[in-house]
């Protein structure tokens, strides 16, 4: 019925993907060749397996009972190989999703340690502060500081990933007062991904105050150089300023108030009953190697 394992992974893939563009980008090649692939798969099984226009991909009811089955014996397969090829080297490419910030300071030194253990698997970055769609996408890990909901996915925790408030002395000397987060509606105020609604707790509350400020992006880094420049506050991931807040560069702003938010960051990845092996042990890497810091480490 069909001529090989592989033909019954990109079958799945295409089922997954609903895009031959995106399968194609997996298995490097081109469109065109996972097209004639799939033409030939579906004459090997005599059935018409998705229905295909020049926008659009949708799998028919034989498609979907052959999804079915073509998981339960590729997890047949992974399970052997995992159980009897222990021996054997993990290898391919890894692509992993990341901010860049969070990449540069610690993914990168990480991933240079990793590559000299493991020679035969390849790390391809994909860097970005927003939340890429990761299955869409053909993420096999996705590095996430972000309070999970979709249930589609898998997640493991790496550490947690708390916001704090900063600003710099220079920046205070000038401001007007600041005591409250009902103050911050006289403060600029630098703003990530057009968040201009922050979040803080008190006393067992949540207080909701609405921000403004001359300056917005969406990328992590240039949120934090502005703060550093005296420009205003912003709301920054600790792992991302506690070199500065330890060296006096920046400081802690409305430190009774714990900004609301509580973060989390995890290794995320599609929900398979079985991870591949050069993912599984990318990920005990990074459990057992990265440090998060912690605002516990820091005393104001």
């Amino acid at each position: 019925m069909f001529n090989s394992l592989d033909d019954l992974r990109i079958f799945v893939q295409i089922f997954e993907k609903k895009s031959l563009t995106l399968v194609a980008g997996l298995n490097r090649t081109t469109p065109g060749v996972i097209s004639k692939r799939l033409t030939q798969i579906e004459k090997d099984f005599g059935v018409r397996l998705f229905h295909r226009t020049t926008r659009t991909i949708q799998h028919t009811d034989e498609g979907h009972r052959l999804y079915s089955q073509a998981q339960h014996l590729l997890e047949t397969v992974d399970d052997y190989e995992m159980d009897w090829g222990e021996k054997t080297e993990p290898a391919g490419l890894i692509r992993i999703t990341a901010s860049a910030s969070f990449a540069r300071l610690y993914l990168t030194p990480l991933m240079l340690k990793f590559l000299k253990q493991y020679p035969k698997i390849k790390i391809s970055f994909e860097l970005s502060d927003k939340v890429l769609d990761i299955v869409a996408e053909g993420i096999d890990l996705a590095i996430r500081g972000t309070q999970m909901s979709d249930s589609t996915l898998v997640a493991k925790k790496l550490g947690p990933s708390p916001e704090v408030l900063c600003t710099t002395k220079e920046y205070l000397t000038k401001a007007p007062p600041l005591t409250a987060p009902a103050d911050l509606a006289n403060h600029n105020c630098i703003v990530l991904n057009e968040n201009y609604n922050w979040e803080f707790k008190a006393g067992g509350k949540i207080i909701h105050q609405r921000v403004s400020g001359t300056f917005q992006t969406n990328y992590s880094e240039a949120l934090i150089e502005a703060v550093k420049d005296s420009l205003g506050l912003g709301m920054i991931c600790y792992w991302q300023a506690h070199r500065e807040l330890q060296a006096g560069e920046l400081v802690l702003a409305l430190p009774e108030f714990a900004p609301g938010r509580d973060q989390t960051l995890y290794a995320v990845y599609p929900s398979r009953r079985h991870l591949p092996t050069k993912t599984k042990v990318l990920i005990e890497f990074l459990e057992k190697n990265l440090v998060i810091p912690f605002p516990g480490q820091f005393q104001n």
